[in-house]
C-alpha cells in the first residue's frame, strides 16, 4: 500500500516538474532572463560618417537593452572620444572620455527608464559626433 501511494507522488512530482519547465517565461508571469547581455559598440568611420555601430556587424546602429547589460564601446586606434548621456540614471554618469584605442565599459542602470535614450559621441581628432540612430541611442526593453 505505501509502494502504491509513493509511486503515485513521485508520478505526480515529475509532471510538476516537467509541467513547470515547459512553460514560457510569458507563462510564469512574463518573467525575463536574469542573466545580463554584453554589447560591443564601436565608433568608426563608415561611408566618410563617424558612426557608433555594433562590433560584429556594422550595419546595426541600433542597440537594444535591458537593465544590467553591459555596454562596451571600443574607441578607434586614431581618435579619442568623449560621450555625453542624456540621462545619469542610464549608465551611472553624464560624461566620458575614451582614449584612441581604448574601450569603455558600462552598465545600463537599474533605475533607468524603458524607451529610447539618445545619447552624444564627439570624436576629438575629427572635430565631429558621431551617429548611429542620428544621434545614436539605446533602447531599452
Amino acid at each position: 500500500m505505501k509502494l502504491k501511494y509513493l509511486t503515485i507522488i513521485v508520478i505526480a512530482l515529475s509532471l510538476l516538474v516537467l509541467s513547470l519547465n515547459s512553460c514560457s517565461d510569458d507563462a510564469l508571469g512574463g518573467m525575463q532572463s536574469d542573466i545580463p547581455e554584453r554589447h560591443d559598440l564601436a565608433c568608426m568611420l563608415v561611408d566618410g560618417v563617424w558612426k557608433i555601430v555594433d562590433a560584429d556587424d556594422i550595419t546595426r546602429t541600433e542597440i537594444h537593452v535591458a537593465r544590467g547589460d553591459t555596454v562596451v564601446w571600443q574607441a578607434p586606434e586614431d581618435r579619442d572620444i568623449y560621450f555625453q548621456f542624456m540621462d545619469q540614471e542610464l549608465t551611472g554618469t553624464f560624461t566620458e572620455e575614451l582614449l584612441k584605442g581604448e574601450s569603455l565599459t558600462l552598465v545600463i542602470g537599474n533605475d533607468a527608464d524603458e524607451g529610447d535614450h539618445p545619447y552624444a559621441v564627439f570624436v576629438h581628432g575629427a572635430r565631429a559626433y558621431a551617429e548611429g540612430e542620428s544621434p545614436p541611442r539605446m533602447i531599452i526593453r
